[in-house]
């Protein structure tokens, strides 16, 4: 009896620390990470976060609608040019909803965006 609990004791932690695993490797799967550059009425401008002053980079027009889910340091869309604004080092992670045959993300809808501060 005693090794059945000891057992599954070992299994349940196991389970939550693959849990907690999952959900970091998760942002890092995102279909874009960088940084937001502007934000308009009903979209996001992005672009990459480290970037070279001398290099021209793309950016990317990203559609926020209702079904939108925001989490991080901002839930809701009216709060993200504020956060953006005040906030020197932030990165988002975007994952958006049908990406096409060439993964292309450009004036696509997102369905979730996370907004974290960034360490610099």
């Amino acid at each position: 009896m005693r090794k059945k609990v000891v057992s599954m004791t070992i299994l349940v932690i196991s389970l939550l620390a693959a849990g907690c695993d999952r959900e970091d490797d998760n942002m890092y799967d995102a279909d874009f990470q960088g940084t937001i550059n502007e934000v308009k009425e009903n979209s996001i401008i992005v672009g990459e976060d480290d970037v070279d002053p001398e290099a021209s980079y793309p950016t990317y027009k990203i559609l926020i609608d209702d079904k939108t889910e925001l989490s991080g340091e901002v839930e809701r869309f009216e709060e993200l040019d504020e956060f953006v604004s005040q906030t020197d080092h932030h990165i988002v992670h975007i994952w958006v909803i049908d990406k096409g045959e060439n993964n292309e993300i450009d004036n696509k809808t997102a369905s979730e965006v996370i907004v974290e501060k960034e360490e610099p």
